[in-house]
């Protein structure tokens, strides 16, 4: 699952107010069909109302989608969520562990963009996905984004906020944990010079979290279908319902943000499974 040179270019806001307003998207797993099913739970069932609900209630600038697209690297799963997104809002996706979007990458270039760039606020999404691995890297080329986005924002007066599909911490979940970026100092290292002014948002983890590590704001999000057990030693589900999270950035680096669930009592996944692949 190459995603070799998936992000490029800029998504720039023109508008000059001095708020910017994100929801978190993430972990849909998707199969590209309405009978797709994770643990037991309709994917597309619980993308779409968790979608739909973003669309209804928040005054979106944009979507970030992080990573886990499809189920398993579905070609059809792009469209899917696509079409459950509509145009009204722009999205910027990540690619996550189950995702084989690079041979696609020119048909999704609008969503494949490098940076969101604002009045106050620079976006940069990272990739972190290991062809073959279910655990994350940086590489060198991400790193450099990184540091180029880390110069570009500390230039401008600008904060950052950083997109992975990978957490770049420990979660005290030894099953997750092991999944984690392994080079996530290399990162924290480049970050350093401006971490107050710098945070992070990543999926993967099926789980709301929301900590400063190292002076760095990191938060996780729920996936909109199902949901991992924080703080479990090994591979269990949580009753919780799906959901997004609501970002709203200021001037001076100050975040508003809220996960917001969305509850659907005939979709739900079989709390007693095992695991997945």
């Amino acid at each position: 699952m190459s995603t070799e040179g998936l992000l490029s270019g800029d998504l720039a806001f023109r508008n000059c107010t001095d708020t910017l307003s994100l929801v978190q998207v993430t972990d849909t797993h998707l199969t590209g069909t309405e009978k797709g099913q994770l643990l037991g739970m309709y994917t597309e069932r619980s993308a779409r109302a968790v979608i739909d609900a973003v669309l209804a209630d928040e005054k979106a600038d944009c979507f970030l989608v992080t990573g886990d697209i499809a189920a398993d690297g579905q070609p059809t799963a792009y469209r899917q969520l696509e079409t459950l997104l509509g145009d009204a809002v722009p999205s910027l996706w990540l690619p996550g562990n189950h995702d084989d979007i690079s041979s696609q990458k020119d048909q999704y270039a609008s969503h494949m963009k490098r940076r969101l760039r604002a009045q106050h606020w620079d976006v940069v999404m990272l990739e972190t996905q290991v062809e073959g691995e279910v655990g994350g890297v940086l590489s060198a080329n991400e790193l450099e984004a990184l540091k180029c986005a880390v110069d570009d924002a500390r230039a401008a007066n600008k904060a950052l906020l950083i997109a992975t599909h990978h957490p770049l911490r420990s979660l005290e979940s030894a099953w997750l944990d092991e999944q984690s970026v392994k080079n996530a100092s290399d990162a924290l290292d480049i970050i350093k010079p401006m971490a107050n002014q710098v945070a992070l948002i990543s999926g993967h983890v099926h789980q709301e979290s929301d900590e400063v590590v190292n002076g760095v704001r990191m938060m996780t999000t729920p996936s909109t279908c199902v949901q991992f057990a924080p703080r479990s030693q090994n591979f269990a589900l949580d009753e919780k319902d799906p959901g997004y999270r609501r970002l709203v950035l200021y001037p001076n680096a100050r975040i508003e943000t809220q996960v917001i669930r969305i509850s659907d009592e005939e979709n739900r996944p079989l709390l007693t499974s095992s695991g997945y692949h």
